[in-house]
């Protein structure tokens, strides 16, 4: 039984989750945030990866532009939501 993959990427870290059949993006872990993407369904583990990929460097680029909420990002055409740091 496969319960997710935790990929390291740059300065964080990516998890997917499988969805029955198909893969899910479940965080972006950057510089210490957690940063949740709109529930998608992706066809395969490495695709899931691919597009949490893609998230990670737009965050990089615009990390200060989310705080506390959501965050439509047109250019993804995704929103994302910033965890709160446990304490």
């Amino acid at each position: 039984m496969n319960i997710g993959i935790i990929q390291p990427y740059s300065n964080g870290f990516l998890e997917v989750v499988p969805e029955s059949d198909y893969w899910q993006i479940a965080a972006i872990h950057i510089n210490g945030q957690a940063y949740c993407p709109t529930p998608r369904l992706y066809r395969s583990e490495k695709v899931a990866l691919a597009k949490a990929t893609q998230i990670y460097d737009w965050l990089a680029d615009h990390e200060g532009e989310i705080s506390g909420g959501g965050y439509y990002c047109s250019e993804l055409k995704l929103i994302l939501w910033q965890q709160p740091k446990v304490s």
